[in-house]
């Protein structure tokens, strides 16, 4: 067994009428080996990142793309189209069992970096 740390900090003095400071921590449990990799995606088709037999998961995916500024979709392995990051921007994905993660590029090639982690 491994475990990862995850923190999600929101900060705004100006999106609320308050002042918005939100930070938290969890300590996830998950099991070797975890699958990370940057690869090109296309618009043509989907990519899949993880199948639907691999079990429940946290994934990470981030758009990297330096050439564009193209956004990426992200489905479920079972087509259903849940979200889209543009450059720079990143999902962290607690996924449920039987359920595969793919995502698509729109218009344009982008590159993607992503990690897999298995749930223990």
């Amino acid at each position: 067994m491994a475990t990862v740390t995850t923190k999600l900090t929101i900060n705004s003095s100006s999106a609320l009428s308050d002042t918005l400071s939100l930070s938290l921590t969890n300590t996830l449990t998950v099991t070797n080996p975890a699958e990370m990799s940057r690869i090109s995606i296309l618009h043509s088709g989907p990519t899949e990142l993880a199948a639907a037999s691999t079990g429940a998961h946290y994934a990470y995916i981030k758009n990297i793309s330096s050439t564009n500024s193209k956004p990426v979709n992200i489905y479920t392995a079972g087509a259903e189209d849940f979200g889209q990051i543009a450059t720079g921007e990143f999902a962290w994905i607690p996924v449920k069992v039987n359920v595969g993660i793919e995502v698509q590029a729109v218009d344009e090639t982008v590159v993607v970096e992503y990690a897999i982690f298995k749930k223990a």
